[in-house]
């Protein structure tokens, strides 16, 4: 069975974790992707943890399902090599600023080709004052004011945990690629840029936050410490996320704590009233909840419909039945002795998604590609 994207070429000459997550995804929907590794490797080949063999765990996840050419992007020949790549494939992923383009004669125009469809992914975008300006996760979440919202309240701010920044950028490019994509179809000849700027994605991703604060003049802020409403708190086993933002939330989840005078008093049942009144009935909340495993508060919550979360460890994480059971764990079909990966964030009823080969060694394809090249010239 072929993916939804079976046929459609790539090429991927970004150096960012960002570029790498993006072209990761549009090899899981069945696109032939090609990765331009530069003499020393990719970026990401640096990355720890590694694995007994040194190889980096996190560049395996990223890479994988790609296949690798050598290309060294600071000389003439390997700029001119990927030009004439361009000219075969459906669409090119970019994480260069506009200027580090220029100086190599890479960008859109120097390719030449009216129906490539370039995707540009890059901290601040390619146009604007600051589209020259470096940047990474860190400096991202700063720039969006993400950080500003992120921790608690007299600690230092927080950016959203590991790679978070640089994967929601780079689904972010993948389905704005794939829409670029479906233009064409529809519009023969019809390529086009794509530009996506992880610092917008990042304030996007907090946009209610953001809204109260421009419109209502009610500034968003990192709370003062866990309680049942902003949470987790811990359990005896962990840490509980336990949303209370509905009356008959509330409600069930104040009978389940034995709190049956919170659970039955009306005042109790206006969410305004339990924000301005948090104090009065935080303590015996987190404490009643801290009596409980986090699997039974879990299960006993999800009988009554209330929305709750136990707070995973890694380990509970690849233990879990729902994941396990919808198939989110996927090891490359060409390597089924290797560890397993999670999987992709959607999933397709007719064209399902696969995890075909593992990442390839650097330049391992080289030699296929530009005979393929060449073939086709």
């Amino acid at each position: 069975m072929t993916g939804a994207l079976d046929g459609t070429r790539v090429l991927d000459i970004s150096t960012t974790t960002a570029g790498a997550w993006c072209t990761r995804l549009l090899a899981a929907l069945g696109a032939d992707v090609v990765v331009v590794e530069g003499p020393s490797g990719h970026p990401l080949r640096a990355i720890a943890p590694f694995d007994a063999t040194g190889s980096s765990i996190p560049a395996a996840y990223w890479l994988a399902d790609k296949r690798s050419v050598t290309l060294d992007l600071d000389t003439p020949d390997g700029q001119a090599t990927v030009r004439r790549l361009a000219a075969r494939v459906d669409i090119l992923v970019s994480s260069y600023r506009p200027s580090e383009l220029a100086a190599r004669g890479l960008t859109y125009a120097d390719m030449a080709t009216p129906a490539l469809v370039m995707g540009h992914v890059t901290p601040h975008g390619m146009d604007g004052p600051l589209a020259e300006v470096p940047g990474n996760d860190l400096t991202d979440a700063a720039r969006s004011g993400w950080a500003s919202i992120n921790g608690n309240l007299g600690r230092e701010p927080l950016k959203p945990a590991a790679w978070g920044g640089s994967m929601c950028s780079g689904v972010a490019a993948a389905g704005a690629i794939v829409a670029a994509l479906f233009h064409r179809d529809r519009h023969p000849g019809e390529g086009q840029e794509v530009d996506v700027g992880e610092v917008e994605v990042l304030a996007g991703m907090f946009a209610p936050a953001l809204l109260r604060s421009v419109y209502a003049n009610e500034p968003y802020g990192r709370r003062d410490s866990a309680d049942s409403l902003g949470g987790p708190v811990p359990v005896k086993d962990g840490h509980f996320a336990l949303t209370l933002s509905r009356a008959h939330f509330w409600r069930d989840a104040m009978n389940l704590l034995g709190l049956t005078d919170l659970a039955e008093d009306p005042r109790w049942g206006a969410s305004f009233y339990r924000q301005q009144h948090r104090d009065e009935y935080s303590k015996r909340v987190t404490d009643a909840m801290s009596e409980w495993n986090k699997a039974d508060l879990f299960e006993e919550l999800a009988v009554r419909r209330v929305v709750a979360g136990p707070v995973l460890t890694m380990a509970e994480l690849a233990a879990n039945e729902h994941l396990r059971e919808r198939g989110f764990w996927l090891k490359p079909e060409d390597d089924p002795d290797s560890p397993e990966m999670p999987g992709t964030p959607f999933k397709l009823s007719d064209t399902p998604l696969a995890l075909h080969h593992a990442a390839p060694k650097p330049g391992a394809h080289t030699a296929e590609v530009l005979r393929e090249m060449e073939a086709s010239s």
